[in-house]
Formats: structure tokens, C-alpha cells, sequence
């Protein structure tokens, strides 16, 4: 809309807000703003939400304006508008986080989760001028996000600041729950009769990351006395002994696919676990049966990819890119396509690779060099 057009519609919009019942009198952008400002300031967020827009109406180049009027929107939980509101802002403001910050969590209420994932994540690369409680905010959407996609192992770690806390919010019990289950959702999706697994899987997975070893095996113990059948439990016990009992983990992911024969995670480490004691002949049946039942399960692709390259084949190295392209922050998954890559003297790509590999191995640790 022309500068000259909004003055001409700016008495007329006014007057609707009159009649609405918003006392608009001010007849200049600086009138507007001063009184939007002690509108808002005394809390009434439908009146300071119509003078915001009229004063913007006005003058659309006022950043300030456009940031006002979408946390006027969050607050009222009106996202669409939020999220209008904020896309205004960072056109304007391409630096600030919290502009990014609150676009991507208006996307996430609107249902936009690509978008939404994309924005809270350049929030958080901007970083500066966000308040910590936003930055937990943020990570926590995050990895429900990345629990959406599926990318269990890049989310868990996001959680487990806010499990060693002790936190118990519902919303985070049943997001472990669902990490540790490898259900690609978000809690508000979780149907009524897998309420009460996600959530017994989900308090079992908090007291794990809070160091308390009575309650988690106490956990482990409901969970295959409610729902010893169910996908997923095996491999959650596999898991938590992975670290410490690699054998017994071992044959928990193997008790999984008797379970479900189908579970590519499973699968996969199986294959990974056999790989790593040395006999990459009998891991390679698994891994390719991971893949095919798997496609879009990255640690199944990046198993294969990496037995098939080992053995010289070089159709493992797009199976390697099909593990990046899934996860593409992995650090293990651009190593490993940088070997592979060299393997078959394919240099200028390996190098590539290894660039990316120090880029991402400096995102999680300053002190990393070139």
C-alpha cells in the first residue's frame, strides 16, 4: 500500500476503531505511538493491538511497532497475526533473535514445523539479546521439533538439561517418552491408548538423565510389566545398557526385532554393534535389511553406507549422503562420507566434507581450530 493511501484510509480505520470501542483520537503517526505505547503499558492488549496496527498503517518501516504487535499477538495466543507480525519485523531487523525467536515459535502454533524449526534455529545461531528462559524455550521446541522428524538421537540431548532439573512437566515426560520410543510425533499427537506408555517411558527416560538408577530400572520394570509387547521397549532397555553393557544391549536390540521385525533402529545397531566387535561379514545382512526397512532413518543408511564402503562398494557412499542429507548436523555421518569420499578418490568432495566437519565440531566447541 502507497504512504499516500494509508493517509487517506487512516481516518476512516480510526473511526472503526472508535465505534469498536478503542479510543483512537491521535491523527498522527506520533500521536499513534506515543498513545499505543500507554496503552500498552496499562495492559490492554485488544485497544494497544488496534492503535498498533493503525500507527502501522502509517509508518509500516517502524521495526519497534512490528515487535510490539506481535508479542501482543503471542500473548494473546493469536499466532497467525504473531507470526504475520514478526515476518514484518526481521525484514526489517535481520539480526535481532528474538524476532526469529518468536517467528519460529508463532510457526510452531500454526502448525508451519519446517519453518518453525528453520527460524528458532537462526534465532539461536544469532543468539544475542535472548533472555536465557527464551533460549530454554527455544531448545525445548527445537527438540520437539527434531522428535517430530524422527531424529531421536539429535533430540535427546536437548531434553536432558530440563530432566536433570527435575522438571516435571507433562509436555516433557511424554516428549522423552516419545524419544526414547522413537515415536516421530509431538506429545499433543499421541494417541489416547499409547497415553500411558509414552508417559511410564517418558518418566523412566527423566529419572535416567537424573542420574537415578533405582527409579529407572524401577521404570524399565513397569514398562515390560504393562507393555511387554509393545515397539520400542526393547530398544529403549538396549539403549540405556549400551554404555555400560554393550552384550546385554546387544541382545535387547536383538529381543526388539523379534518384537518388531521391522525396526530399522534396532537393526541398525545390531549391525553397528557387530561391526564395532569385528566381524563386518555378519553385520552387513543387518545393515541392509536396516536401510530397506528404514529409508528415512538416518543411523540405518549411515551403518549400511559405511560396511558397503569398507567392503569397497562404492553404492555405500550414497547411502553416507542419504545419512547426512536426513541429519545433516551428525558430525559422525560428514567423517564418515569424508573417508568414503577419499576411498574412491573423490578429493575435492572429500574435502568438502572435512571443512564441514570442523565447522560443525567448532558450533559445539569454540576451542576447535581450522
Amino acid at each position: 500500500m502507497k504512504r499516500a493511501e494509508m493517509r487517506v484510509l487512516a481516518p476512516l480505520i480510526v473511526s472503526v476503531f472508535s465505534l469498536l470501542g478503542a479510543p483512537v483520537t491521535a491523527a498522527t503517526f506520533e500521536e499513534l505511538k506515543a498513545q499505543a505505547e500507554a496503552v500498552r503499558q496499562s495492559g490492554n492488549l485488544p485497544q494497544a493491538i488496534a492503535i498498533y496496527q493503525q500507527a502501522l498503517l502509517l509508518n509500516s518501516s517502524w521495526a519497534e511497532g512490528w515487535w510490539y504487535l506481535g508479542t501482543l499477538f503471542y500473548d494473546s495466543d493469536q499466532f497467525a497475526d504473531g507470526e504475520d507480525a514478526f515476518a514484518h519485523f526481521v525484514k526489517l531487523e535481520e539480526r535481532a533473535a528474538p524476532g526469529w525467536a518468536f517467528l519460529g515459535l508463532c510457526e510452531f502454533e500454526t502448525g508451519r514445523y519446517d519453518e518453525s524449526l528453520r527460524h528458532i534455529r537462526h534465532g539461536l545461531t544469532l543468539a544475542t539479546g535472548l533472555q536465557p528462559e527464551t533460549e530454554d524455550v527455544l531448545h525445548f521446541h527445537e527438540a520437539l521439533l527434531l522428535t517430530r522428524l524422527g531424529l531421536f538421537d539429535r533430540a535427546l540431548p536437548l531434553y536432558m538439561p530440563f530432566a536433570r532439573r527435575g522438571t516435571k512437566d507433562p509436555a516433557l515426560i511424554a516428549a522423552l517418552g516419545l524419544t526414547a520410543l522413537r515415536r516421530a510425533m509431538l506429545p499433543k499427537d499421541v494417541p489416547a491408548n499409547q497415553q500411558d506408555l509414552v508417559m511410564t517411558a517418558g518418566k523412566t527416560a527423566a529419572s535416567w538423565a537424573a542420574g537415578d538408577t533405582a527409579n529407572t530400572e524401577a521404570g524399565f520394570r513397569a514398562l515390560f510389566a504393562g507393555f511387554p509387547n509393545a515397539p520400542s521397549v526393547h530398544y529403549f532397555l538396549g539403549s540405556y545398557l549400551l554404555g555400560s553393557h554393550p552384550d546385554q544391549a546387544l541382545a535387547e536390540f536383538r529381543r526388539e526385532l523379534a518384537v518388531n521385525p521391522r525396526s530399522a533402529d534396532a537393526g541398525a545397531m545390531v549391525a553397528l554393534l557387530i561391526m564395532r566387535a569385528g566381524d563386518e561379514s555378519a553385520a552387513l545382512p543387518y545393515a541392509q535389511k536396516a536401510a530397506e526397512d528404514g529409508p528415512s532413518t538416518p543411523t540405518a543408511r549411515y551403518v549400511y553406507g559405511l560396511l558397503l564402503t569398507h567392503a569397497g562398494d562404492s553404492r555405500g557412499i550414497q547411502h553416507l549422503e542419504a545419512a547426512e542429507n536426513l541429519d545433516p548436523g551428525n558430525f559422525e555421518y560428514h567423517m564418515a562420507l569424508a573417508s568414503a569420499y577419499s576411498r574412491f578418490g573423490r578429493h575435492d568432495d572429500a574435502r568438502r566434507e572435512r571443512r564441514e566437519s570442523i565447522a560443525l565440531a567448532r558450533e559445539s566447541d569454540p576451542r576447535v581450530q581450522k
